[in-house]
């Protein structure tokens, strides 16, 4: 797997992490936890693909892990403070509604669809 810059890291099968996670992580005790299904693992990978190239803005504030399990797009945040907490999850959901509608769009297989 290729690493971008050094902000994309893997943690195991499946799992891309912003960053690597450090003992000081454990000074995040904020969690955000999400699950989004997919039509296929294949779907879920493609998006957590797409998602992982951005790294977060405050990475000393929030971390990002993004794991695919079976169709499901697993994500989980651990912030320092609620307000960072929400604006990284805010705008991840955003990116995360684009990435999904293009796939809907287009398809898995680069086909457009016709609706």
């Amino acid at each position: 797997m290729a690493v971008a810059a050094g902000t994309l890291t893997s943690l195991g099968d499946n799992q891309l992490a912003t960053r690597p996670a450090t003992s000081e992580d454990k000074a995040k005790p904020l969690q955000f936890f999400g699950r989004v299904t997919y039509a296929s693992a294949t779907d879920a990978s493609m998006v957590r693909d797409t998602l992982a190239v951005d790294p977060e803005l405050r990475p000393q504030q929030v971390v990002r892990v993004l794991t695919v399990e079976d169709r499901d797009l697993v994500m989980r945040f651990d912030a320092t403070d609620v307000r960072t907490l929400r604006a990284a999850v805010s705008t991840f959901c955003d990116l995360l509604a684009l990435v999904t509608r293009t796939l809907e769009m287009f398809g898995s297989d680069g086909e457009f669809a016709q609706q």
